[in-house]
């Protein structure tokens, strides 16, 4: 009989008490097909996580400290981790039965993923759309200036357009969001674990592009399912402000992988979009949608005036999380 594959499972966790107890029980009370090491970093929780965590999943190894974010947060799990593999876990998320073991033999298939993302579904059974192109001025204009008509439904899908691509096929993509990844432990020693120059949002973009430039690549595996129920920590901290502090922080990855030139192009199409999309739905007079779409320009024209702030540095290659050994 094989070995069973061993995963070091990661969670940060703040104030998502109940809700993570319910995470953590449902992974470790299905079977997986992996024997899993779980480690819990809470970050400074104030609605008794830790204590819960302690009590009802005795399995986890967990430590507290001061709230860093989430990639900060996430590398001092990677640090503590000895096994092949690592999941990286939301704490407001769950794998469906077997789902880590689908994971893990999807990336062995490929030896250069440096992850496998797997298809993301709310509670409810709706798909969220998790895998996405790196932003680059191509696609900005392909999506804001309206020439995805011109495109055909399978270049659409082959763009990893939002609505296109089904996530329904195993494929390479170019990111994944960090919400669920399992991640390949030589790879991280290769590529270093998240920039903690990011607080929160835009990690796993910054991330998966370094893989990429270390020559890695990102796979997406249907066959694997996780439960998200989605921003619980972030609504919390951001409120309304979330969808600015999502747009900022790209804009500062793309800033600091692309230059200054390129930048001001593509955040120029982002707001060019936003605004367009604003005015559409204001004269059909569809209030929300109006809203969200004025607030997202707010956030892309707040970019282009620098109220962002500098770049955030690009990790050597190879470097480790600041918290390994």
């Amino acid at each position: 009989m094989s070995e069973r594959p061993a995963v070091d499972v990661g969670v940060v966790t703040w104030n998502t008490r109940d809700l993570t107890v319910r995470a953590l029980r449902t992974l470790l009370d299905t079977e997986q097909g992996v024997d899993i090491t779980l480690y819990v970093r809470d970050n400074a929780s104030s609605d008794g996580t830790p204590d819960a965590l302690a009590q009802r999943v005795p399995e986890a190894r967990i430590e507290v400290g001061d709230n860093v974010g989430f990639g900060a947060g996430m590398n001092t799990l990677i640090a503590r981790g000895t096994n092949p593999w690592f999941f990286c876990l939301n704490s407001d998320a769950w794998p469906d039965p077997g789902a880590l073991a689908t994971l893990v033999a999807a990336a062995q298939a490929h030896p250069r993923a440096a992850a496998v993302a797997p298809r993301l579904e709310t509670p409810d059974g709706s798909l969220e759309f998790s895998t996405h192109p790196f932003p680059s001025v191509g696609v900005s204009a392909v999506v804001n200036l309206g020439l995805h008509r011109l495109l055909t439904s399978c270049r659409k899908s082959d763009m990893l357009l939002d609505g296109w691509f089904r996530h329904d096929a195993a494929r390479r993509v170019d990111w994944a969001v960090g919400a669920a990844l399992l991640m390949r432990r030589s790879a991280l020693d290769d590529i270093g674990g998240f920039n903690e120059e990011f607080f929160m949002y835009a990690e796993d973009l910054e991330w998966g592009w370094r893989a990429r430039q270390r020559g890695f690549e990102t796979w997406f595996e249907p066959a694997a399912v996780v439960r998200h129920v989605g921003n619980a920590s972030g609504r919390q901290m951001y409120d309304r402000a979330r969808t600015e502090a999502m747009i900022r922080n790209s804009h500062r990855f793309y800033r600091g992988a692309h230059g200054r030139i390129s930048s001001g192009l593509y955040r120029g199409l982002e707001a060019t979009g936003s605004m367009v999309r604003w005015f559409h739905h204001r004269r059909r007079g569809e209030r929300h949608e109006a809203g969200a779409w004025k607030q997202r320009a707010k956030a892309h024209l707040s970019a282009i005036a620098g109220a962002d702030g500098p770049p955030p540095g690009v990790l050597r290659s190879g470097a480790r999380p600041s918290n390994a050994p």
